[in-house]
């Protein structure tokens, strides 16, 4: 595989020493107060993280304790409070996009499979186990730092996965050992029990379906049997289910078992996840999915419609009729029933209760949620698909019914969790060409998701408060999983001056206070400082919001982008930051790609007219340390300083 000349590693970026560290982070605290910021959010896909140096299964996780570190390097140098996690459901060999995963069942792609070899786990796999794994791979080790290997994570049709063999292996283990009655084992095993019986009202149907799709050789419920098509349809007797679905245990039980482990040690690794981060004060949103998975339309048949999924207008897409084809199981809306403004769920019909449901469930894991494609929502658009031609399926408007839902939903878990979930812990997207009614419907009272990669369509910050918009009720990035890169943007130079004509116009940007003084960036070419400024002003105007959010590809400044919406591209939901983080993050702001923070909110605060000159060049002085040549990581830059090598010395006094 071929990577992008930008992620080679070169051997300068000026890291800062520990005590340097605590005084940019002091700096950048005070910068933010000045800037009013609220929270800064990163989008993290699990595939995104980077793996611990010998473990690496070609797969990252936020669950394992190589994304700790990481985390917390985030945290440092960017000042996150938040981290936007996307979705974590399960995904196909031949479909690996999150966005069309499960609500309830975790992917088993992202059980962290050097956790199992700790005390915690009962030891129920080796460090030989997982060091194996990695030296084992046969691809390119070099590539598999910066991309996913979905054929050794999840298999191919010919050869099992690396995931499903160390799985399988620690589950004979964890019998074995629960069988001999060994002590860590036992107290594994109390925990599993008990997080069968928490979760008994999703977990039977999550395994039974995996338990027919074995029987039956595929996954597409619709070839099954008459009897097993309905198993859970309100036609089928109390009586006639039960039956079946002890034969089922009793044919399969060894698959059912299998699946709900694996379950419960995702469930496990992210409660574990959750409680790091928040003790170190970032809090986790989850990515709640519009849709449902296929396997949950079979074990909620009644809430669905059949042939009818979600989908949304767009008149560049003539082939299908104007109309995006999600392919996503759309709900019947007319057994929504009825969810009024304090939350009252009493009269909620099938769909509705099933929609309620599905939140607790989100509200429980996570501390808030962004609700993928919420102006669905209010104006649905869900389209029928006949032998290739598409149709729209006209429903009336949900107005306020799912909204109430999803609130009174947040409230039960605030009781249940201890943890209050506000309306500002609720992200709403709303874009594309049906979300005008959601928008003026849920202005300023959830935050809603924008991204300036659409500045040419007036998506900014400054055109958002000119709209209505309180500040901390938008977030604003330059662009999320579905946009092309920062990088690639900049390369555009008839898009990239449109928006610098915009930011221009709404911010009175003076170009000159982009630059530089570091060699670094004078040695460049007119085009490529160009680029570089163009990156930062674009960065920058996302500080003037009260709440922004960033992808880590553009954190780091890489051109991958993380999926090409619309289309099966190879590369798509694969893009890794590599083991070396550190290093690769300081060697890309040597070079003038990635989030030079304090080079951004010194940008941020002159665009927002904040006069504090002794904050403003104290975050410029480390923007040029920062884009230096030096030490790279922290360490490094420790030993120079305890040596009298580093070329300047960085100090912020409060």
């Amino acid at each position: 595989m071929q990577i992008n000349p930008i992620l080679k590693a070169h051997n300068f970026g000026r890291a800062f020493s520990t005590k340097e560290k605590i005084q940019y982070k002091n700096l950048i605290n005070d910068a933010k107060k000045q800037l009013g910021i609220k929270d800064t959010t990163a989008i993290i896909f699990d595939f995104n993280v980077p793996s611990k140096k010998g473990y690496n299964t070609a797969i990252g996780t936020t669950f394992s304790d190589s994304a700790k570190p990481f985390t917390r390097f985030l945290k440092d140098m960017t000042g996150i409070s938040s981290i936007q996690m996307q979705p974590q459901g399960k995904i196909e060999k031949g479909n690996t996009s999150p966005y069309s995963g499960t609500n309830y069942a975790y992917g088993e792609h992202l059980i962290d499979l050097k956790k199992l070899t700790s005390s915690g786990y009962a030891f129920i796999l080796s460090d030989n186990d997982v060091k194996e794994a990695d030296e084992n791979y046969k691809g390119d080790k070099g590539a598999r730092e910066y991309r996913t290997d979905y054929s050794y994570v999840l298999g191919t049709d010919k050869e099992q996965g690396i995931q499903e063999k160390l799985l399988k292996k620690a589950f004979y283990n964890f019998n074995k050992a629960v069988n001999s009655g060994e002590q860590t084992a036992a107290k594994l095993n109390n925990e599993f029990e008990q997080f069968k019986n928490e979760n008994s009202s999703w977990l039977e149907k999550n395994a039974m379906y995996e338990a027919l799709s074995a029987e039956y050789g595929t996954r597409d419920f619709k070839s099954w049997s008459s009897e097993d098509k309905i198993l859970y349809s309100s036609v089928t007797p109390d009586i006639k289910r039960k039956e079946r679905i002890n034969e089922i245990k009793k044919s399969q039980g060894e698959l059912i078992e299998f699946e709900n482990f694996k379950q419960f040690l995702a469930d496990k690794q992210q409660k574990e996840t959750r409680e790091y981060l928040s003790s170190k004060g970032i809090k986790v949103y989850g990515d709640c999915l519009i849709g449902f998975s296929y396997g949950e339309m079979w074990s909620n048949i009644d809430c669905f419609n059949d042939n009818m999924y979600y989908g949304g207008p767009d008149p560049n897409c003539p082939e299908t009729n104007c109309i995006q084809t999600w392919g996503l199981p759309a709900l019947d809306y007319s057994k929504l029933g009825e969810c009024s403004d304090d939350g009252d769920v009493s009269k909620l019909g099938k769909a509705g209760k099933l929609l309620y449901d599905k939140y607790q469930n989100f509200f429980k894991r996570y501390d808030g949620i962004r609700m993928d494609a919420a102006w669905q929502f209010v104006t649905p658009f869900v389209y029928r698909e006949n032998n290739g031609n598409y149709e729209e399926v006209k429903f009336p408007d949900v107005n306020y019914t799912i909204l109430n839902i999803m609130k009174a939903a947040a409230d039960k878990a605030s009781e249940t969790t201890g943890r209050k979930v506000d309306n500002d812990n609720i992200m709403l997207e709303l874009v594309g060409l049906s979300a005008g009614k959601s928008r003026e419907m849920t202005l300023n009272k959830y935050p809603h998701l924008y991204t300036t990669a659409y500045a040419e369509y007036d998506e900014c910050p400054a055109k958002f408060l000119e709209k209505g918009y309180q500040q901390g009720k938008f977030y604003a990035g330059v662009g999320c999983h579905d946009n092309d890169s920062l990088v690639n943007m900049a390369k555009d130079v008839d898009r990239s001056n449109m928006h610098y004509n915009g930011i221009r116009s709404n911010y009175n940007l003076d170009e000159n206070k982009l630059k530089y003084d570091s060699v670094q960036y004078n040695s460049q070419s007119d085009e490529e400082k160009r680029e570089e400024n163009f990156r930062n002003a674009k960065f920058s105007e996302i500080f003037t919001s009260a709440k922004q959010f960033f992808t880590l590809p553009d954190m780091f400044g890489m051109s991958e982008r993380i999926n090409i919406s619309g289309k099966s591209d190879k590369n798509n939901w694969s893009i890794r930051i590599p083991t070396d983080f550190e290093k690769f993050y300081h060697t890309q702001l040597s070079k003038g790609f990635g989030l030079n923070l304090p080079k951004v909110l010194a940008n941020a605060m002159q665009m927002a007219n904040k006069t504090d000159n002794n904050l403003l060049n104290k975050c410029l002085q480390a923007a040029e340390i920062l884009r230096s040549d030096g030490p790279m990581t922290e360490r490094d830059a420790n030993l120079a300083e305890s040596k009298g090598l580093l070329k300047s010395d960085f100090e912020y006094k409060i």
